[in-house]
């Protein structure tokens, strides 16, 4: 599928998957996120991105830092609140996939797509509504660039 330019603004942090589950850093700054959310101007929702940009050969293991960005899309960059960041997602052709259940089984998911789809520059995941996340009912969209 075709995606257009995504504009974000929220947090971001360089850290290794074992330390960013092992410490719910995500998790923590998708809470101060959505707690400062009114501060954000021009947001398009209440959908929450993760960005994780991987090192530039794309080869990772849990235990290489690479670069996590959680925000909000937005209309267009405001005013930037303290503490906060912008990221720009660019277009391009993407894969969409679905996981459907909790977030702490999305591990099976990306397993499925590193053995499909191989190394790659960048992942996306959408979280449509963060409350649902730990339900058995939830849905991740996860999207990964197409070569």
């Amino acid at each position: 599928m075709e995606k257009e330019e995504i504009k974000l603004v929220g947090f971001s942090i360089t850290e290794s998957l074992n330390n960013v589950l092992e410490m719910k850093i995500v998790r923590t700054l998708r809470e101060d996120l959505t707690n400062r959310m009114i501060e954000i101007k021009n947001r398009k929702g209440p959908g929450v991105y993760l960005i994780q940009i991987y090192p530039h050969d794309g080869h990772w293991t849990p235990h290489v830092p690479f670069q996590h960005v959680v925000a909000f899309e937005v209309t267009s960059y405001g005013e930037i609140p303290t503490g906060m960041i912008t990221h720009t997602v660019s277009p391009g052709q993407y894969i969409k996939i679905i996981h459907k259940g909790a977030e702490s089984q999305i591990g099976t998911t990306y397993d499925f797509i590193n053995k499909t789809y191989g190394v790659r520059p960048i992942d996306i995941e959408y979280w449509n509504d963060i409350h649902t996340l730990e339900s058995q009912d939830g849905e991740i969209d996860i999207y990964i660039p197409a070569k």
